[in-house]
């Protein structure tokens, strides 16, 4: 690790110890070349040059290919990984479109090759760097969505993205600028990828228009989404583990769930039919199994699945 590269003023900054409270003996920093993500390598540099640190730091640069510019930055993350004496693995991928939608093709397949690569070189924590702004942007495209508490608390700060590997974002509670001066301030420049601000996407149109009205009436809307996010990740903890007191293979004595809150109850049928289902579909599913009717009903979830609710009965039914 080059000592040199990392100024002390990086090295002394607050964000140095949120990615070390979060990362462990080693981890595969995901690099697109971004300002955020060579800050997030340039912070956990600055934890490895720590005496008291034995983290092992690893930087994993996924090429999608998509645009003309991808090859030159694959070369620019190599040479800065060169210059902190990080060992680099770069990997290039095909992205096939998800759905329709290139942006999810691509978010698979890079997480894909992340995994793959942090496996091929026993590393267990794979560090990404989603941060306050990206934190608000999705809890609000998820309440206009329609989601449940789940979707509704935005990014978890750590899940597991395959066998014995974490996917972590330590910097969900910082703020864009100051990745952008941590850049700076180790001389290091960065790519801007103009599809993270295409006024087509949803996104895109909510970065652009919407959240800066929002800061003019809340400026520190970003921080307490962040800090929302905690508090509803917690609250759907909650009820995930009261749930699954009552997870089945989808099929119960429907006196059991009567008596259980509608809530729980709303929670236990979501995981059971997917996620795709409406709030609204499922919250009928819920009144149902609660209410006093002993009239069987049947309630369409999509893609084949069904919900049949009878005197006695719940039972989903998948195609």
């Amino acid at each position: 690790m080059n000592k040199a590269a990392i100024p002390l003023e990086v090295r002394r900054h607050k964000l140095v110890a949120s990615v070390r409270n979060r990362l462990h003996d080693n981890v595969l920093v995901g690099i697109s070349g971004g300002a955020d993500s060579t800050a997030l390598l340039l912070l956990c540099c600055a934890v490895s040059l720590q005496q008291s640190s034995n983290l092992k730091v690893v930087a994993g640069h996924i090429n999608h290919g998509i645009r003309s510019e991808s090859d030159e930055e694959q070369k620019m993350v190599e040479a800065l990984c060169e210059k902190l004496g990080v060992v680099c693995i770069s990997k290039k991928i095909t992205v096939t479109p998800i759905d329709g939608s290139l942006a999810a093709g691509a978010r698979k397949g890079r997480y894909d090759a992340l995994a793959s690569i942090a496996t091929e070189h026993d590393l267990t924590q794979i560090a990404v760097a989603h941060h306050a702004t990206d934190q608000i942007e999705t809890m609000l495209m998820a309440l206009c969505r329609g989601g449940g508490p789940r979707k509704l608390a935005g990014m978890a700060a750590e899940r597991t993205l395959a066998d014995g590997i974490s996917l972590v974002r330590p910097l969900l509670h910082a703020d864009q600028h100051d990745l952008r001066s941590i850049c700076t301030l180790c001389g290091v420049s960065w790519c801007d990828d103009p599809t993270n601000s295409d006024p087509t996407t949803p996104r895109g149109k909510l970065r652009l228009e919407v959240l800066p009205k929002l800061r003019d009436l809340w400026p520190a809307a970003d921080r307490h989404a962040a800090n929302a996010s905690v508090m509803l990740q917690a609250a759907a903890d909650a009820l995930d583990a009261k749930a699954m007191l009552y997870e089945k293979d989808h099929s119960w004595n429907r006196k059991t769930l009567a008596v259980v809150s509608q809530e729980i109850v709303a929670t236990l049928m979501h995981k059971a039919v997917g996620s795709n289902t409406s709030f609204e579909t499922v919250q009928s599913i819920a009144a149902a199994i609660t209410d006093t009717s002993t009239e069987p009903r049947v309630f369409d979830c999509g893609a084949g699945c069904i919900v049949r609710v009878t005197a006695n009965e719940v039972c989903v039914v998948q195609p």
